[in-house]
């Protein structure tokens, strides 16, 4: 099983994300593993993309902001996004994707309550995304 400190802070169980529904016991390990050698990743990964690339980007996206400190975020001299007909700066835009991820990854029903991953925050997603480097 393999640790998110990002997932487990938001509470939930090591069990329920990444590939850990399924451990190394299972008959179809083996093929797993070269998949692993081979792509670096196993196709479990793909068996719920979705909930995948939340944990991903969550994930990511934290530690990003963690990280990012060679660069302003915020403030005049940072990059700035049109978010729902409002100018915003890096810093928000990264807060809004994140949020937007904790509520579908902490959701009780996550497939009722998909809309937070709504078209707008796809669109911020790919504004923002060639200014997330330092």
């Amino acid at each position: 099983m393999q640790r998110n400190k990002y997932l487990d802070d938001l509470g939930i169980p090591m069990e329920n994300y990444g590939t850990n529904f399924l451990n190394d016991d299972d008959t179809r390990a083996e093929k797993w593993q070269e998949e692993r050698k081979q792509y670096g990743f196993d196709g479990r990964e793909c068996w719920s993309l979705d909930q995948t690339f939340l944990e991903w980007l969550y994930s990511h996206f934290m530690k990003y902001k963690e990280d990012a400190k060679a660069i302003v975020l915020s403030g005049p001299k940072a990059h700035k996004f049109q978010y729902m007909n409002k100018e915003i700066d890096q810093l928000e835009a990264i807060d809004i994707i994140i949020n937007a991820c904790k509520s579908l990854l902490t959701s009780k029903d996550y497939y009722l309550n998909n809309k937070y991953l709504s078209k707008d925050v796809m669109v911020l997603l790919g504004d923002l995304l060639p200014s997330m480097w330092w």
